[in-house]
């Protein structure tokens, strides 16, 4: 868990903040002759789909009965504004709605997924359960170039594996370029028109979605860069859309979207004005900045002996990690109660060197599965949509205007040579008139999270005025998306603003009272899990010895609480009554309380890892929840409770009290257990010393 976990903070690093079955197939269909029609008319000339059903690629993996959710796709034309384009295949689930019959509204929701890249397996599974369902269908049209809607780069990463190693970040940053370019060049090889993925096209690809289905008018939801989409369809098909909602917002100009040094200082100002007086934040500010002008510029080089997934034998970790692991947290506010513990731990292993944390966060970086983003199309879409540029653009100024970042997140260099590469594979901004600032009357809430990280509130007051029939409503304290996580309280407001579609007369009160000041937890700190996932590379040979000090230890205590009770249960209840030394009778308590406290610990502490993982999986890092602080000091009382037991047991027999044998080996076994597994704990970090 700790290596997946952290693959998700070394997926930024590689590829430097990227926005976290190939099906695509060529169609016989015949374009139509659209040599006399105006550029910008040609998308209302293609025929209208026609809906194909089909089994959903994910039905073994998400659990669900039949007409609960279904899948279909539809053909469409890759390139609306070539005659002589390819047809291309896309997918699209509808989850049904359900509430009762009585309260089934026929105006179903499209949601418009964000990334752009990711797959709709990632929102069938979260969005199957949001309380909108009582009342709509919601469609979700899994985006051209992602995964069941043609993949053109499936194995992304996954060849010429010499590009993701670097000597520095700017290397880093060309290298991420190239492997987009290689992408590219096998997708163009392979017949793909990669100038036809954006965000117009994906505008227009919604668009057919609803003629297909035969909908005059539908309700339109999107989140993240499904905001940006949402945005573009009031400009491809407003007589479409009866309202809209839009939340976590990417303004459809771009502006500011891409100052990620102004927006990560924001996360980790909002954590620290809001955790000063609290002790698990104190000195943490100066320590982690400490930390961030220490490896400046000196990461540290890790050794590593898979050469199929790093040929040159060797990683670069460096401190990038600890802004990006609190921004990463800053997404969903579940996971905000967690974020200065997790930083905590981070600047601790910085600071005394930790090779097992170097070495974990090393080998997370040769993931090449496990997160569901179509990174060819999410690549083509920040190229002709201009995402690149535009972080080319204000790089120096962002940097500038945070020095703590310096050669930490991104370069100036780099920047402009990813831009420059999107140039050169012919993917250059499309004519920015196509992504005009958006004035509408269509009713429409725009909603925002105050704490949301990569699409902060000011980008959603920035384009409020263009909705004359709007309603910006912002989320106190929320992350990424409130309209999705807070599923209690949105689906009612959402449900409510579609019957009725004016916005002032939404109440939306608990969107506006949001989720409160975190309550930061001061989790138990542990580097045991670092030091197991340091050791899972070699397993499981590397887990023999661990395995069998905890294994026999654990066995022996479980034996023990079944014999023990059972003993006394006999004892008690025997027709006759048995004679038993009064010194027996206390070894037996003794061994008693050896097995409940040693078992009470293995327990915490699986239910600490468990607890902290409900937070966040990346809370693991910081230790276990503090629901199981008991663990550590249950640990020591075992060790004592079964060093006492050994030495009752020796003194007892050099006294001659040598009977009965068999209760004495059995009751000094559960004393070396416990006495074991105390030492297995101090060994392992997960007592108090």
């Amino acid at each position: 868990m700790i290596v997946r976990l952290l693959f998700a903070l070394s997926i930024i690093l590689i590829c430097q903040f990227a926005y976290s079955q190939n099906a695509s197939s060529t169609s016989t269909q015949t374009a139509p002759d659209l040599s006399s029609i105006d550029e910008k008319q040609i998308e209302l000339t293609w025929p209208i789909p026609e809906p194909v059903d089909f089994v959903c690629p994910f039905k073994n993996s998400i659990d669900y009965e039949p007409g609960e959710i279904s899948c279909g796709f539809i053909t469409v034309p890759e390139n609306r504004e070539d005659p002589d384009t390819r047809m291309i295949r896309l997918h699209f689930v509808k989850i049904a709605a359900t509430g009762e019959e009585e309260e089934y509204r026929s105006d179903p929701v499209i949601y418009l997924t964000g990334g752009p890249g990711v797959g709709v397996n990632t929102y069938v599974k979260r969005l199957k359960d949001h309380d909108l369902l009582k009342q709509r269908d919601l469609y979700i049209l899994e985006h051209r170039g992602i995964g069941a809607s043609g993949n053109f780069c499936p194995f992304y990463g996954a060849y010429q594996r010499d590009l993701v190693h670097a000597k520095d970040l700017e290397e880093a940053q060309r290298n991420a370029a190239d492997v987009t370019r290689n992408c590219f060049e096998a997708a163009r090889d392979a017949g793909v028109d990669l100038s036809a993925y954006n965000t117009v096209e994906n505008a227009r690809d919604v668009q057919a979605l609803r003629q297909a289905l035969g909908f005059e008018k539908w309700n339109v939801w999107g989140i993240s860069y499904g905001s940006h989409l949402g945005q573009m369809l009031v400009l491809q098909d407003p007589e479409g859309i009866q309202a809209l909602v839009i939340d976590a917002i990417v303004p459809n100009d771009l502006t500011d979207l891409m100052r990620i040094g102004r927006w990560v200082n924001l996360v980790l100002e909002n954590m620290f004005a809001t955790c000063a007086d609290t002790d698990v934040c104190e000195g943490l500010e100066q320590r982690f900045d400490a930390v961030l002008d220490k490896m400046r510029g000196k990461p540290v080089r890790v050794t590593l002996e898979d050469t199929e997934l790093f040929p040159q034998k060797e990683m670069l970790v460096d401190a990038s990690v600890l802004p990006y692991a609190v921004f990463m947290m800053a997404y969903e506010q579940d996971s905000h109660p967690a974020m200065p513990a997790v930083l905590q731990s981070l600047v601790k292993y910085f600071e005394t060197d930790n090779q097992n944390f170097y070495k974990v966060f090393a080998e997370s970086m040769g993931e090449t599965d496990g997160i569901s983003v179509s990174q060819g199309m999410s690549q083509a879409i920040r190229c002709n949509d201009g995402y690149t540029h535009a972080s080319a653009n204000v790089i120096k100024e962002d940097l500038a205007e945070n020095p703590r970042f310096a050669n930490m997140i991104r370069t100036e260099t780099g920047a402009k040579y990813a831009a420059n590469m999107c140039e050169e594979s012919g993917l250059a901004p499309r004519d920015r008139s196509d992504y005009r600032f958006v004035e509408t009357d269509i009713p429409t809430l725009i909603v925002n999270g105050s704490w949301d990280p990569v699409t902060p509130a000011v980008l959603a007051r920035y384009i409020a005025p263009g909705f004359s029939n709007g309603r910006y409503i912002e989320v106190p304290y929320a992350g990424h998306g409130p309209t999705r996580s807070m599923s209690e309280c949105a689906g009612p407001v959402l449900n409510a603003f579609f019957d009725n579609p004016n916005p002032n007369n939404v109440d939306a009160s608990c969107l506006e009272k949001g989720v409160g000041v975190p309550d930061y937890l001061e989790f138990v700190p542990t580097p045991a899990p670092i030091l197991f996932a340091s050791l899972a590379s070699d397993a499981p040979k590397s887990f023999l010895i661990p395995g069998l000090w905890f294994g026999l230890p654990t066995l022996v205590l479980l034996l023990s609480l079944v014999l023990l009770p059972a003993n006394f249960v006999l004892r008690r209840f025997a027709s006759e009554s048995i004679a038993e030394p009064v010194y027996l009778k206390r070894l037996r308590l003794i061994g008693f309380l050896t097995t409940v406290s040693g078992l009470g610990f293995i327990a915490l502490v699986a239910f600490g890892l468990y607890a902290a993982s409900e937070v966040s999986e990346i809370a693991v890092i910081a230790g276990l929840h503090p629901y199981a602080w008991l663990a550590p000091w249950l640990a020591i009382l075992t060790g004592l409770f079964g060093l006492y037991e050994i030495y009752d047991i020796a003194q007892h027999r050099m006294a001659g009290k040598r009977r009965p044998r068999r209760s004495q080996l059995g009751l000094c076994l559960v004393g070396i257990a416990g006495l074991a597994l105390s030492l297995f704990a101090i060994v392992y970090d997960l007592s108090v010393f």
